[in-house]
């Protein structure tokens, strides 16, 4: 069979053969299917088709009208301003207070690996006299209050 492409009549036959088996085997698909689903009544372990149904059926929030949906919107939208409102206004709440100077300065100076036995160091407790280094690492600083005179 030789196809002339100038020929519109032979590609509209063409085309309506197409789209006949493109329905015959859509048919015979749904066919399949339908068998399927009587096997699911028979007991076998596929889904129940009531079940199916209820799982396809429009839940009662996609049946409301414009102005219903239009007010959830509206109050949706002014809860999370609302939250985002009490969020800025507890940040203080839920920061986390930086370590004073002192705090800072005595962390800096127990390890500091500069220090030399006899040296005296002041932190946020006084004055300590530095000994050493001891532990199993050799890391901890071994320091001992100065008492006042």
């Amino acid at each position: 069979m030789n196809y002339d492409v100038a020929d519109g009549q032979t590609i509209a036959i063409f085309r309506m053969k197409a789209h006949f088996v493109a329905m015959i085997v859509l048919a015979l698909m749904a066919e399949g299917w339908g068998g399927r689903v009587r096997a699911a009544d028979e007991g076998s372990t596929s889904p129940n088709v009531e079940q199916m149904a209820n799982d396809l059926a429009p839940s009662g929030d996609s049946l409301i009208s414009r102005e219903d949906w239009k007010r959830r919107i509206g109050e949706a939208r002014s809860r999370a301003k609302r939250a985002r409102l009490d969020w800025r206004l507890n940040a203080p709440l839920r920061m986390v207070a930086p370590d004073s100077p002192e705090k800072i300065a005595t962390a800096r100076v127990l390890s500091d690996d500069t220090l030399q036995p006899g040296d005296i160091v002041s932190t946020d407790k006084g004055f300590f006299l530095f000994r050493g280094r001891s532990g199993p690492d050799g890391q901890a600083a071994d320091l001992v209050p100065v008492v006042p005179r």
